[in-house]
C-alpha cells in the first residue's frame, strides 16, 4: 500500500507551480504587505489622514536660512539646525494643496513667528518663516534700528528687545564672505562682471585656484561656521575684499524699499497682508524687498522648536495645552489605534474562519 501524501503539495499531472514574483516585488511587500484592494485601502486611508493631519491641524518645518537668528538656528543638519512645530489649525484649517481655508480662524497678532508661502515666484525657499511686525492697515517704517506703526515707535515685548534691529540696508558677515568665497573656489572658474587683467581679478583667481582642492567635494551649504573658518585658513585678505564687493553688486538688485520708503504702496499695509521680517534683519531677505504677504498665504502659526533637544522652546505656550497635546499627539495615537484594532479583526476572523484544507 502507497503511503499518504499531501495533495495539495503536488501539483497535478501537466500543471506547474505558480511562478514566484520577483525579488524586487517580494522587497516592496515586505515594507507595503501583500498587493490587495483591502491592503490598498488601508494604505489609502493612512496616507489621506496624514495629509489632513499635515494640511489641517500641525506640522514640523526646517528652518531654511539664518535669517531668523538667535531666535532660530538655520541649518539643514538634522542635530544642527532648528525643526519647529506649526499649529496649522490656529489660522482657519486649509484643505490641503490649496489656499482654501474651511473657515477662518484668529488673525496673527504683532510678534508672531509664522509660516508662509512665498510670494517671490522666484525665491529659493518656497515656503519661508518670519515674524511679524505690520498689520492690515498700518503704516509701518524703520527708522533707527525700530518699528514705527503710524508714526509712533511700536518696541517689541522685553525677551525680544536685545535680538531685534532692523535695518534699512543688508550687511554681510565675515562668515557669509567666506562661505561666497569657498563657492567660488569650488566652481573655480572666472566672472564676465570681472576685468581678468586687473591685479585684484589675477589675485582672487590665483586664490580659488589654490582653495579648489580643499572643497572640490564639500557641499558648502552644510558647513558649520567654525568649518568654514577652518577651510579659509591662510587665504589672502585683499581676495575676500574683492569677494565683499562682488557680493555688494550682486545684491543691488535686491532694493529695500518696504517699510522704508515713505509712498503709501511702500508703507501701508494693505488690508488682508502682513509685514514680515526676519529677526537677522541685516542678512534676511523679507518684506522689505517683497512686500506684503497676504493672509491667504499664511500656514500657521511657530508654536515652538521641537528638535535639536537642547534648543526645545515653547514660543505660545502651545505646547502646554491640553488642545496643543491633543494636536501632536492625538492623530498619531489615533492612527496607531487603527491599526490595532484591523489586526485584531484579522486575528478574530481568521480564528472563526473553517479549516478548508484537504
Amino acid at each position: 500500500m502507497d503511503a499518504p501524501h499531501d495533495m495539495d503539495a503536488t501539483p497535478a499531472c501537466g500543471e506547474s507551480a505558480p511562478a514566484a514574483p520577483p525579488a524586487w516585488v517580494r522587497a516592496a511587500q515586505a515594507l507595503t504587505g501583500p498587493w490587495t484592494w483591502r491592503n490598498f485601502s488601508s494604505w489609502f486611508c493612512l496616507i489621506g489622514a496624514v495629509l489632513v493631519v499635515k494640511g489641517c491641524f500641525v506640522d514640523q518645518y526646517t528652518i531654511p536660512s539664518g535669517s531668523m537668528e538667535p531666535t532660530l538656528i538655520g541649518d539643514p543638519r538634522f542635530f544642527r539646525g532648528d525643526r519647529v512645530i506649526v499649529n496649522k489649525w490656529i489660522f482657519g484649517p486649509r484643505i490641503p494643496f490649496t489656499k482654501t481655508r474651511l473657515w477662518e480662524g484668529e488673525s496673527p497678532k504683532r510678534w508672531d513667528i509664522v509660516v508662509f508661502k512665498s510670494v517671490d515666484p522666484k525665491s529659493k525657499h518656497p515656503v519661508l518663516i518670519k515674524r511679524v511686525v505690520g498689520l492690515p492697515g498700518e503704516t509701518v517704517q524703520i527708522r533707527d534700528g525700530a518699528i514705527y506703526i503710524n508714526d509712533r515707535r511700536e518696541d517689541p515685548p522685553q525677551e525680544l528687545r536685545k535680538a531685534l534691529h532692523y535695518t534699512t540696508a543688508f550687511t554681510l558677515s565675515p562668515i557669509q564672505i567666506r562661505s561666497y568665497f569657498l563657492r567660488m573656489a569650488k566652481d573655480n572658474r572666472p566672472l564676465d562682471v570681472l576685468n581678468a587683467g586687473h591685479p585684484s581679478t589675477k589675485l582672487l583667481y590665483a586664490e580659488m585656484d589654490r582653495f579648489h582642492d580643499r572643497v572640490k567635494n564639500r557641499d558648502i551649504d552644510t558647513l558649520s561656521d567654525d568649518e568654514v573658518q577652518e577651510l579659509v585658513n591662510g587665504v589672502d585678505p585683499a581676495a575676500l575684499h574683492t569677494v565683499h564687493q562682488l557680493v555688494e553688486l550682486g545684491m543691488q538688485d535686491q532694493e529695500l524699499v518696504y517699510g522704508i520708503r515713505p509712498e503709501k504702496e511702500h508703507s501701508v499695509v494693505p488690508e488682508g497682508h502682513y509685514f514680515c521680517l526676519g529677526d537677522n534683519s541685516g542678512q534676511s531677505l523679507d518684506g522689505r524687498v517683497y512686500g506684503w504677504v497676504p493672509k491667504e498665504n499664511l500656514l500657521g502659526r511657530a508654536a515652538g522648536i521641537w528638535w535639536p533637544i537642547s534648543h526645545r522652546r515653547d514660543f505660545t505656550g502651545f505646547t502646554r495645552t491640553w488642545q496643543g497635546w491633543l494636536m501632536m499627539c492625538g492623530p498619531v495615537a489615533a492612527l496607531i489605534g487603527l491599526e490595532l484594532a484591523a489586526r485584531l479583526r484579522r486575528r478574530r476572523r481568521s480564528r472563526t474562519e473553517p479549516d478548508t484544507g484537504q
